[in-house]
């Protein structure tokens, strides 16, 4: 027997291949800028319009550079190099957007994006992931991002492969049933060994 029903979802309204409240667009950009921020080198806001959403979608991404100890800059922060909230975020999006590598996008001496590397992003498109959140907004851009060909699946499997953010709203509720499942297989288990040993033979 098979259900009737082929459009099965898992509450995020895009298939069940999809983790709960989790949802990926493919969206146009819009707007992108630089905004100031006291704890981020570099610090942009980006708009973008998806085909299916009724609001623009909106987010913040920002991070701190790699830097010397006289502060001159010397290349995108990350965990490789021992740089805490990193920019890598920022140059993984352009180059999702772009298709450039990390050391082609041009930053100002302030280790600020470049304004014509920023209006190159408008009219483009790219893949982003969105998941229910319960921190300050009902959902959160996550930092990472696919091209415009194939991101979907490839944002896809980065979440699946990955340990979710803190603030994703279901993943107390993923690990109760995953709990309940590993209780109700040790249970049944039992019940099978008890029967088994009550046999008379």
């Amino acid at each position: 027997m098979q259900f009737n029903n082929s459009n099965l979802t898992n509450g995020s309204g895009q298939g069940s291949k999809f983790p709960k409240g989790v949802f990926v667009d493919l969206i146009t950009i819009t707007k992108a800028e630089n905004t100031d921020s006291q704890y981020n080198d570099c610090n942009i806001f980006v708009e973008g319009e998806a085909d299916m959403a009724k609001y623009p979608k909106k987010f913040y991404l920002g991070g701190n550079h790699h830097k010397d100890g006289k502060g001159t800059l010397l290349d995108w922060g990350s965990g490789k190099n021992d740089t805490r909230n990193g920019s890598w975020k920022v140059s993984a999006f352009i180059e999702a957007v772009t298709g450039k590598s990390a050391k082609e996008i041009n930053l100002n001496d302030d280790g600020s994006i470049e304004q014509g590397e920023l209006e190159g992003l408008v009219g483009k498109q790219v893949h982003i992931l969105q998941y229910e959140s319960n921190g300050k907004y009902s959902r959160d851009t996550w930092f990472y991002f696919g091209n415009s060909v194939d991101g979907k699946d490839f944002l896809l499997e980065k979440w699946n492969s990955m340990t979710p953010p803190k603030s994703y709203k279901h993943q107390s509720s993923n690990t109760g049933l995953n709990t309940l499942w590993n209780e109700g297989a040790s249970n049944a288990t039992n019940v099978e060994k008890a029967t088994e040993d009550a046999l008379p033979f």
